[in-house]
This record gives structure tokens, sequence and C-alpha cells, in this order.
């Protein structure tokens, strides 16, 4: 379905911060709308982002398109001020670069079926962001 277009994460020049992984490790919320530029498919998502190694997160992307639920746990790599990735969703390729601060997360993302961005704001309540289910899906990485 189209609402898998969610994976891509690519962010804008913010500060950096700083995330430790392991049991202890901080999770941050975020929350937010992304648009894409070759269709009108613009909705909103909530990301829970969480360190599993240096340099190594874990990205829970979750919301509703067009009375759907969609649901997905992405893994990318890199510094918070380069973040990358790959996945494929929907048998659609995707890859992504993004930025994350303390207080923000922004993305760009470009595949074989969507291109666009998104632009989220951090949340400070952690139960709001676990409304949602558990994730029914997790992307697959080429």
């Amino acid at each position: 379905m189209s609402t898998k277009i969610l994976l891509g994460l690519l962010l804008g020049p913010w500060g950096c911060i700083q995330f430790s992984a392991g049991s202890d490790a901080a999770e941050y919320v975020f929350r937010g709308t992304w648009q894409t530029v070759n269709r009108p498919l613009d909705g909103e998502m909530s990301c829970i982002v969480t360190p599993t190694a240096r340099h190594a997160w874990q990205g829970r992307f979750y919301g509703i398109w067009q009375g759907v639920e969609f649901d997905y746990i992405v893994n990318f790599t890199g510094p918070p001020k380069d973040l990358k990735g790959s996945a494929i969703i929907d048998g659609a390729s995707y890859e992504w670069r993004a930025w994350i601060t303390r207080d923000a997360m922004r993305a760009n993302f470009a595949g074989s079926r969507y291109e666009g961005s998104f632009d989220l704001k951090r949340i400070s309540s952690l139960e709001i962001a676990r409304k949602a289910t558990i994730p029914k899906t997790t992307a697959a990485s080429p």
C-alpha cells in the first residue's frame, strides 16, 4: 500500500543530539507531516527513534493515511547529523537521508515509487506515541 512510503528519512541542517545505546537508551518520540512531490499522498505520522548501537538506530513510523493504519520498523545508520538508510516497502525500494536533534527530525526520501520529505517535532509523552498497536511490518533492507 502507498502508505508505506513513510520509511524514508532525510533531515535538514540542525544541531546534533547525543544518543546512547543499550538497555538504558532513551526513546525519542516525534510527530508531524510528510509530503510527497510526485503524487498527492501527504499525511501525518509519528516516529519513535531508539538508538541500538553507536551510529545505529531503529525508527517505528506509524499513523493513519486515508483511514488505513500503517506501522513500520525501519533501521538506519550514521551520526545524528547524517543518517542514511534504504528499505523495500510494498515492493518499492527507497533511499533516504536525515538529521535528528533533541527537538526535531527531518528527512528526504526518494524511491522507485515515491519521493518526498517529512518534518517531525519531538513530543513529550511516550504514552501518546504508543497508542498504535505492535508494528505489523518490518521494512526489508535491500
